[in-house]
Formats: structure tokens, sequence, C-alpha cells
């Protein structure tokens, strides 16, 4: 116990509520303390009039903090589903992905085989540095496009030609 500086004598007690409404009462500016004391105060005048005015006073400030609890409570399940459908969607482009990957290796296996001799692989643009094999490498780019049923681009056909031999 203490004295206020008005000369009352004060106890101090611990109130428990939800983390989301304090924070609501924080975002407000409310003093919770005092919110508290005025709210004590007002069921405890004299006149019946000034009882009912805190009480509905109280019950309004109540169901305003139960609507923002509410209203964030709904926003954080937006964000969480907002945050699986992202997911899904990279699931998915990183399924899609790989079912191409593995279309394109499909087809540079059925063209290039073993290549025990390491033709395709010389014919790989940077294995080419003076353009030799430009042709052949058109050529191969073109087989495997048509092979994956889709247009395929030089440097998914390098990234497979170097994962096929790599494999080997």
């Amino acid at each position: 116990m203490r004295i206020d500086r008005h000369g009352r004598l004060m106890k101090q007690i611990t109130v428990w509520i939800e983390v989301d409404q304090y924070d609501l009462l924080k975002m407000d500016g409310i003093n919770v303390s005092e919110f508290i004391r005025d709210q004590i105060a007002g069921l405890f005048e004299d006149t019946t009039v000034s009882r009912h005015e805190a009480r509905q006073r109280l019950e309004q400030s109540a169901r305003e903090i139960a609507a923002r609890a509410r209203s964030a409570a709904a926003e954080r399940e937006a964000a969480r589903e907002r945050a699986r459908d992202n997911i899904r969607h990279l699931r998915a482009d990183r399924d899609a992905a790989s079912a191409r990957h593995g279309s394109i290796l499909e087809a540079l296996y059925q063209i290039v085989g073993d290549d025990s001799t390491g033709r395709y692989l010389r014919t790989v643009p940077e294995n080419d540095p003076h353009g030799d094999r430009m042709d052949d490498w058109d050529a191969l780019v073109r087989r495997v496009s048509r092979l994956c049923g889709a247009e395929i681009d030089s440097a998914e056909v390098a990234a497979g030609l170097r994962a096929l031999v790599a494999r080997a």
C-alpha cells in the first residue's frame, strides 16, 4: 500500500487480460491503470444515473475492444491464408520446373544417349569459343524443344546436358 499525491491510500493489484486486448489499449494510448480506476469509480458513484452511464461506457469500451480483437484475429488469419497460398504457388512452380527439367533430361537422353565421344558436350556454347559447332547446337536445342513439346531455351538445354554428363 502507498499514499498517492492527493493523499489517498492506494493498493496495487494485478489484472490479467488477453495480450491482443492489451495491445489494442496501448495502440489507442489508453492508460490501463487509469482506465480501470475510472471504471471502478464509475461503478461506485452515488447516483444511479452516473452509475448507469459509467456501466454503459464500460460496456461500450468492452465491445470496442472485443471488435478490435476480432478484427486483428481476422487480419492474422487472412495473412496466414495468404502465406499458405504463396507456399502452394511456390511448390507448384517448383514441381513444374522439376517436371520441365526432367522432360529436358529425358529428351536429351533419347538424343545423346551415353555420348561416349563427347560430341554433344563440345557443342555447348561455352565449350565452343569460336562458334564452329553453333549449327549443331541450334539443331540440338530445336530437337529437344520438339521432343518436349515446348519452347526450350539454350541455357536449359546446356544445364540439362551438364546434368546428364554429371550423372554418367
